[in-house]
């Protein structure tokens, strides 16, 4: 018998898909972290901004000078131009709240600052203040499928 040194081809190819399935289970498991994440941090800008849409609220209750109806951006397509308007009608109408476009106000990231005083991200809003209803214009995918709400996100929890 003599003495082997160095390594074998089975062992080199056992090595090479031993290193491919790791690679690939990494890759996954990144993918699906950062797509949990977008979701989590959209839902967190939903939660901020509806905070702050009922602390606007309270201070409009006790301050007359204060007319939330005048915050924001009215939704028309005069105000917003068409293709921003039509994005915001069209996620108004998929967010399965309230259809009634006059109940809600645009809010960028602009108006955001000014208004309500928040910096968030780039994400765009529809907010009835009436109904503390608050949603995000560009939406995000989510098991599937596009939600723009909190109240969305949450109905795709709870059927799991």
């Amino acid at each position: 018998m003599r003495d082997e040194k160095g390594i074998t081809l089975i062992m080199l190819v056992i090595t090479v898909i031993l290193t491919l399935i790791i690679a690939v289970t990494a890759a996954y498991s990144g993918i699906s972290t950062y797509k949990g994440m977008k979701v989590k941090t959209f839902s967190e800008s939903l939660k901020v901004v509806k905070e702050r849409v009922n602390v606007v609220k309270e201070k409009a209750n006790t301050n007359s000078e204060l007319n939330i109806s005048e915050l924001g951006k009215e939704i028309s397509e005069e105000s917003l131009g068409k293709e921003t308007y039509s994005k915001v009608a069209n996620s108004i109408l998929n967010s399965g709240e309230d259809e009634a476009l006059e109940k809600y106000r645009y809010f960028d990231k602009s108006t955001l600052n000014s208004d309500l005083s928040l910096d968030i991200d780039n994400q765009e809003y529809a907010i009835d203040f009436e109904n503390s209803t608050v949603i995000g214009l560009r939406g995000v995918e989510y098991e599937g499928r596009i939600v723009y709400t909190q109240k969305q996100i949450d109905d795709v929890n709870n059927s799991k």
